[in-house]
């Protein structure tokens, strides 16, 4: 089994073309992910999509955003991808329904996520 890192990740309203609703936090999610840093020599996007499950997760904003523990189902998925700092895009066929980005466990989730700080994910 592939290790677990922690992200936030903020859904993307239907209004912008993401999901109906989003998935029940305590049922689990898999999909296509992109990592903005997977990119081949010569520094151009590979493009390059992993399946990467959503394990557990807690709602930060309902219905938007949650603090989650993810993990790629691969054993060889390129895991130096799932470091702190690493934005990545959640995808149904073509349509991107989710962004996140990689969290140390050292930083506390806030209790509330601003309009400032749902902005910053995308």
């Amino acid at each position: 089994m592939s290790r677990e890192v922690r992200a936030v990740i903020r859904w993307v309203p239907t209004s912008r073309g993401g999901r109906q609703a989003p998935p029940t936090p305590a049922a689990g999610y898999t999909c296509p992910a992109r990592f903005e840093n997977d990119v081949d020599a010569g520094g151009t996007p590979s493009g390059a999509q992993w399946s990467l499950r959503i394990v557990s997760a807690v709602e930060l904003r309902t219905g938007e955003v949650v603090d989650a523990r993810v993990r790629f189902l691969l054993p060889d998925a390129p895991h130096d991808l799932l470091r702190d700092g690493e934005r990545f895009e959640m995808l149904e066929g073509r349509r991107v329904v989710a962004k996140g980005v990689v969290l140390p466990d050292a930083v506390a989730a806030p209790a509330h996520i601003n309009e400032f700080e749902l902005a910053l994910l995308g």
